[in-house]
């Protein structure tokens, strides 16, 4: 029973969890929304940049990650690659 209790003290915060996601997943509406991309632009880019990427390396598409993010009126396409190796 102590354990329990002590447990839920100190269990991680959810709500700051939940809200940040959402503040992130509202940010990305306006980007995207600001930069007036039409419906499955922003995909279709994404598959695209994988495509490209991979004619030079084998990717991890699992952990592949894609961010549109703004900074002061300007938008940034922030793409991770896990690359595995070279194909050159």
């Amino acid at each position: 029973m102590q354990a329990s209790f002590l447990d839920w003290i100190f269990r991680p915060n959810k709500s700051e969890d939940v809200r940040s996601t959402a503040k992130d997943r509202m940010r990305s509406m306006l980007t995207h929304d600001r930069l007036e991309l039409p419906a499955g632009r922003l995909e279709t880019l994404e598959e695209e940049l994988v495509a490209v990427v991979s004619r030079y390396f084998d990717l991890d598409k699992d952990t592949t990650h894609f961010d549109l993010q703004q900074y002061e009126r300007r938008a940034s396409l922030i793409a991770n690659f896990r690359l595995l190796r070279s194909k050159c």
